[in-house]
């Protein structure tokens, strides 16, 4: 198929979305490489008169990899690349951008190939709901301005949807051989709670009486005497809501439930780890005036259990040795055939 050229970002990003059905792998060392097994390379293939119309380039477990599926492809990644980097810095980079692009081509070629063994398919729905997606990025709301748009990059409406299916499949296979030999052991379970303890349980928490006394409107000096003066009457046994109520410019306040103590400011954090409960502290200077602060109840730091935390641990493993495996995973070892 010949592709039409086009330097608008719009139709960059959607020939970026369809090319998705490629894998590019890393540039290092591929020149070193050997063919993968099942591959067989280079067949011209010749119009009536005897011209090449074009190559077969690679048989992978004799499906065709043609000249004109790596130029189709170098086209996308092209129109894309210049909307990032120089022209110079582009053609410098050519022989070795095709031999990725062809490598890339091998390794989907071999996953779908996999796929088809394992009865892989892409649902319907979420090949719909991906393309809605990239219509909806683009601004195209109508059948008319998608066709237009695809049509410029050279594609129809079936090709994407082709794309797109077999890009899903390609997740699939990846997501399915990367999670199926993943195991988490009791041994690993334990070894991550010793070290990790801290995170299993409820922080240290209290809960707070507190009588306020604003120096917004009023005299600093004066509203600290009367704190300092409240302070020793509750010391010596006075009733709470008795010295509120004798000070106009006390604020009382009562926590109805506990907080963690790490979550407290920074002038109460530094205060209430030193008093026991039901004890009154200093008076404690802040923003906005003069405190005094009671523990009434406290609850200390409790680590939870490993039989409670013990599939909370277990999933964040799993998640942690997948996402290794996906860094890692390589499609040549496993699209052999098992």
């Amino acid at each position: 198929m010949t592709k039409q050229r086009t330097d608008t970002g719009r139709l960059c990003a959607i020939a970026g979305i369809v090319a998705l059905g490629t894998v590019v792998p890393t540039a290092s060392g591929a020149s070193q490489q050997e063919s993968p097994p099942g591959t067989e390379t280079t067949v011209a293939l010749s119009g009536p008169a005897g011209n090449v119309i074009n190559m077969i380039l690679v048989k992978v477990n004799g499906d065709p990899i043609l000249l004109s599926d790596l130029q189709d492809l170098e086209e996308d990644q092209l129109a894309i690349l210049r909307q990032q980097i120089p022209e110079d810095e582009i053609q410098a980079q050519l022989p070795l951008l095709r031999e990725n692009l062809l490598r890339g081509l091998i390794d989907t070629k071999m996953m779908l190939q996999r796929a088809d063994r394992l009865g892989i398919t892409a649902d319907a729905n979420l090949v719909d709901r991906q393309i809605q997606s990239v219509r909806e990025t683009n601004s195209l709301t109508s059948d008319e301005d998608f066709e237009a748009a695809l049509a410029e990059v050279g594609m129809t409406v079936e090709d994407m949807r082709e794309q797109v299916r077999r890009t899903i499949r390609r997740q699939t296979l990846v997501f399915e051989e990367v999670n199926r030999n993943v195991f988490v052991s009791e041994r690993e379970i334990r070894a991550y709670y010793q070290e990790h303890t801290d995170e299993f349980g409820a922080p240290e928490q209290v809960r707070l009486q507190q009588l306020v006394f604003l120096t917004q409107g009023g005299d600093p000096e004066a509203l600290q005497q009367q704190a300092e003066a409240a302070l020793q009457e509750l010391r010596e046994g006075a009733a709470f809501d008795t010295v509120a109520s004798k000070y106009t410019n006390a604020l009382p306040f009562a926590d109805e439930s506990f907080i963690a103590v790490s979550d407290l400011n920074e002038t109460l954090a530094a205060a209430v780890p030193e008093l026991a409960e039901n004890s009154y502290s200093d008076v404690l200077r802040s923003d906005f005036g003069f405190q005094l602060v009671r523990v009434l109840e406290r609850q200390e730091q409790a680590v939870s259990p490993l039989e409670d935390v013990r599939d909370v641990i277990r999933s964040r493993l799993t998640t942690e040795k997948s996402q290794k495996r996906m860094t890692e995973y390589r499609i040549r070892p496993l699209a052999r055939p098992p």
